[in-house]
């Protein structure tokens, strides 16, 4: 249990500022892959870490040891100050720094950085009720209702689209009405060559999610 929550003071202030960092600013090319992430969540805790025993070590070692009884005594002896420091070093610092980081980056930057990872996910994040035309990459069109009962794949995972009704298109991609007895169309990113979002006619025309 000492070790485990030794090790959890060591690793979370990385933790909660990679997960912050990430939140605010996205995630770097450099690290898509999970271990690329760890190793910069466990390379900020480490810094954070160093730099807390620089300042304040003498009273973090009170803290946790108290009367020298065990390496976490303090903390049973002290709940309530062990927690309002566990609170400050493990979440408050490592979220302050990751806010600053972004912040600083964001006047630097010559172009407004969007967090949202991808595209796709930039299309469709808070996207009402609307018509969806695609091109596939076979040259044929597929279209169809994006509604309440439809689902929209989004960032890690592969792109997909699901759309409640499917719609008869034309060789121009004209919709030619609704397919009898619709249950819905499945269409994936990677057949796509072009997808276009239509908003209704008008409001009343968006009424209903099950067109």
């Amino acid at each position: 249990m000492e070790q485990l929550t030794i090790l959890l003071i060591l690793v979370l202030p990385g933790v909660f500022y990679q997960a912050v960092r990430e939140r605010l600013r996205g995630a770097l090319a450099s690290e898509q892959e999970p271990q690329n992430r760890l190793v910069r969540a466990l390379a900020a805790g480490a810094l954070l870490d160093t730099l807390y025993a620089v300042a304040a070590g003498p009273w973090l070692v009170r803290l946790l040891a108290g009367g020298g009884e065990g390496p976490v005594a303090g903390v049973l002896r002290q709940p309530r100050q062990a927690g309002l420091a566990a609170l400050l070093l493990i979440v408050a610092v490592p979220s302050a720094l990751a806010w600053a980081e972004a912040a600083w980056g964001r006047r630097r930057a010559r172009a407004r950085y969007e967090p949202t990872p991808t595209a796709w996910d930039a299309l469709f994040r808070d996207r009402g009720s609307c018509f969806v035309r695609v091109r596939l990459k076979s040259g044929l069109w597929v279209g169809g209702w994006l509604g309440s009962r439809s689902a929209v794949s989004a960032y890690p995972q592969p792109g997909d689209l699901y759309l409640q009704a499917q719609y008869r298109m034309g060789p121009d991609g004209a919709f030619l009405g609704r397919v009898p007895g619709t249950a819905g169309v499945y269409i994936r990113a990677e057949d796509m060559d072009v997808l276009e979002v239509l908003l209704p006619p008008s409001a009343g025309a968006a009424g209903g999610s099950d067109r």
